[in-house]
């Protein structure tokens, strides 16, 4: 009764829900490798738990899950980014699989500039290339892994906006080099731009402004889903079900949650028994049926 005692309003409230649950049925999660992926689904585990279900964590590559997901060894997946950045394994998949609800809006990739940089200099990726921003600007634009999709996007970005023209130059590196080069920027306020994506924890450590991208070349924003295979329905009485349905977060929710993991050093599922005890209002509104 550890996990009750953090949540004392809501404590009857799991009482009856894990009270129906002796069948102790098993419920696989999969989950995208990554903190944000984990953390999240950390708290579904938590929550089913609590329901009376055993639950096994599963993370892998989103192809390898989505198949893992129609083929019946996970039962549920957080979390699918459609309509777009995961359409083509949704179409192929999706006669086997439904989305129960949104977890989050707005997973996009971006880049972004500290907020101290006016945003009457800089406002959009295009003015980038004004003289009287490049007088000011770093030119040294410090990414993740050259292979992730956000610098392969970012390539393409430079190029479209012709920003390798006015000088810049994309400098991909391990997340260790990124996120110290990013840090150290900060702490100088230097004027610098940063590709981004978001959920992620970095948009905690400053306050950063996104950079308008007209011609969406880092593609378009997604709604991050709870899916499930068809099969799995039937595992989970109406109640239960709901409060699924129920379960949404902010973006800002889930830059807390990956703060914790990267920053403060938490483990993820005690970063999501932590994240809980902290918003213990959002728990009860999802519980309260």
């Amino acid at each position: 009764m550890k996990f009750l005692s953090r949540f004392p309003g809501i404590a009857l409230a799991l009482l009856l829900l894990a009270a129906p649950a002796v069948h102790a049925k098993t419920i696989v999660i999969g989950h995208p490798d990554g903190s944000v992926y984990e953390t999240t689904a950390s708290i579904y585990r938590i929550v089913l738990e609590r329901s009376g279900y055993n639950v096994i964590m599963k993370s892998g590559s989103p192809d390898t899950l989505y198949s893992m997901l129609a083929d019946g060894e996970c039962d549920l997946y957080v979390a699918a980014l459609l309509p777009n950045e995961q359409q083509q394994l949704w179409s192929q998949h999706q006669d086997k699989l439904m989305k129960i609800a949104p977890i989050y809006f707005d997973a996009r990739r971006f880049w972004a500039v500290p907020a101290y940089v006016p945003e009457s200099a800089v406002k959009s990726v295009a003015d980038l290339t004004r003289p009287e921003v490049t007088a000011k600007m770093k030119m040294t634009i410090n990414g993740p892994g050259v292979t992730t999709t956000l610098m392969l996007r970012s390539a393409e970005l430079m190029q479209h906006y012709k920003l390798a023209e006015a000088g810049y130059e994309l400098a991909p590196g391990t997340d260790q080099e990124w996120i110290s080069a990013f840090k150290q920027n900060i702490e100088a306020e230097n004027w610098f731009v940063i590709p981004l994506w978001q959920p992620q924890y970095l948009a905690v450590l400053a306050d950063l402004r996104m950079l308008k991208d007209p011609d969406e070349i880092l593609g378009k924003p997604d709604t991050a889903w709870l899916i499930a295979n068809k099969a799995a329905r039937s595992k989970f009485p109406d109640h239960i079900y709901e409060i699924l349905k129920r379960m949404e977060f902010s973006i800002a929710n889930i830059d807390e949650l990956d703060y914790m993991v990267n920053e403060e050093k938490t483990p993820p599922l005690e970063a999501a028994h932590l994240w809980m005890s902290k918003h213990p209002y959002t728990i009860e509104f999802w519980l309260n049926m």
